[in-house]
Order: C-alpha cells, then sequence, then structure tokens
C-alpha cells in the first residue's frame, strides 16, 4: 500500500501533466467572438436593395412554415408607415382577392388573418386591417443583399 507523500506526489505529477498537455490548446481572447475584442465596433456596410418597383419581381418564398413572405420591392418610398398614411394599403387591401386566383402581375392581397382581432373576436373576420397589423414593416422585410454573419445549414 502507498503511503500519503506518494499518492499525493502521484496525484500532483497527473495534474501537472494534464495542465501541460491542454497548455497547447488554449484559445487567446481576441479568437472569441464575432470580432476581436468587445470593444471593437465596426459600422456595418448597408445590404443593397433587391428588387425593383411593385409589381416587376417574382414573389419570395418564406424561409420556414409560417414566415412572412419577404417584400419583393423597394419600400423607401412608401415609408414612414403609420396608421395615417400607409401606402401598402392602396395595391394590398383588396379582402374581396383573398383565396381568389390572382394574375401574375396583381398584388398579393393582405390575407384574413390581419382584418381579425385574434385576441378579442377570432370568429370574425371585418373589412378593415386590425390593430397593429398597418405596420407591415414589423414583420414583414424588404429584400436585402446581406451576408450571413455566421453560416447556417438550417433547412438545407
Amino acid at each position: 500500500m502507498m503511503n500519503c507523500n506518494t499518492s499525493m506526489a502521484l496525484v500532483l505529477a497527473m495534474a501537472i501533466s494534464c495542465g501541460s498537455a491542454l497548455a497547447g490548446n488554449t484559445v487567446s481572447d481576441d479568437q472569441i467572438g464575432i470580432s476581436a475584442s468587445v470593444f471593437d465596433t465596426p459600422t456595418p456596410t448597408m445590404p443593397a436593395v433587391v428588387g425593383s418597383e411593385p409589381g416587376e419581381n417574382a414573389l419570395v418564398g418564406s424561409y420556414f412554415d409560417e414566415a412572412p413572405p419577404l417584400i419583393p420591392h423597394v419600400v423607401e418610398e412608401f415609408l414612414p408607415i403609420l396608421i395615417s398614411d400607409n401606402q401598402c394599403l392602396d395595391c394590398h387591401d383588396a379582402p374581396e382577392e383573398i383565396g381568389k386566383p390572382r394574375a401574375k402581375d396583381d398584388p398579393v392581397p393582405i390575407p384574413k388573418s390581419h382584418y381579425t382581432d385574434l385576441r378579442n373576436n377570432p370568429d370574425k373576420v371585418t373589412d378593415h386591417v386590425i390593430g397593429a397589423r398597418y405596420n407591415c414593416m414589423q414583420c414583414h422585410a424588404a429584400q436585402k443583399d446581406a451576408q450571413p454573419l455566421v453560416e447556417s445549414t438550417y433547412r438545407q
């Protein structure tokens, strides 16, 4: 049986050998994260808008089920979107067209869910856009030619 000093020496030798083996695999602080330092504040480049005038581009599919579709045209000329001035509604507010086949260049009508108060009266479809649904860009984003910050293999 080993005495106490021998056991302690063996444990100490194992700890030193493990520590020296791991020392070569360390990661320095500037290799962690996207930037070299948490104090770096790089100025992002503004991605180019993909699209043109309304009706000129094909529709873009959603990235996942139930995701709001992207806006396939420029939106800068329609901003800001206000409850008193929403130019999106000029083309897309067509509840009578919901569910009907549409021509290639016809605007996509706002869906029935946007005319329904899902919290207070989910069974009633109104003739006007409900609540905060007037703010289209709260959920729908314009297409941009932006490169991802981190590679993703989601749904590939």
